[in-house]
């Protein structure tokens, strides 16, 4: 499964990407004012910082995503093996996630958000990339590790 997984990570994380950057042009040259309802709206937001803008304006948070992303390629060329499809599709949502904002910090020196939820911060489609990638890892660890007993894997009947 080696070559597939990495094929399939691949062009998870490039068709992600696009979607994201795409997403992101457009709100940037069409959008000018905040449009939508109570509970959620676009909004045109540059930020600087991380997550919910924690560290704003420091240039370190590129080189923290960057080091990131280098330990979970790293963790893929190393493990393709034993990655299964679902955790593909995680790993490579998380990548896409990472890669697109970390362009955004590169060309734009801060992270294009536009998603704003009621009473929550301002996001973009690369942020739950990294989110639902993260929930999916979680969610297929819990999954594995309700069949192991005893520390050996239960094959199902």
């Amino acid at each position: 499964m080696k070559n597939k997984t990495i094929k399939l990570i691949f062009c998870i994380t490039i068709l992600l990407i696009l979607i994201d950057q795409i997403t992101k042009f457009v709100i940037q040259y069409k959008y000018e004012n905040p449009i939508g309802n109570d509970f959620i709206s676009i909004t045109l937001v540059q930020n600087t910082g991380m997550a919910f803008g924690f560290n704003n304006g420091n240039t370190k948070n590129m080189i923290l995503t960057f080091v990131i992303l280098l330990l979970i390629m790293n963790f893929i060329r190393t493990q393709k093996e034993m990655i299964d499809t679902k955790t593909a599709i995680a790993l490579g949502f998380i990548l896409a996630g990472g890669i697109g904002n970390l362009i955004d910090r590169i060309v734009h020196d801060g992270v294009i958000d536009f998603i704003q939820l009621k009473n929550f911060a301002v996001f973009n489609l690369a942020d739950c990339y990294v989110v639902i990638g993260w929930i999916l890892i979680v969610i297929f660890l819990v999954k594995f590790n309700q069949g192991i007993v005893g520390g050996k894997r239960c094959e199902k009947q």
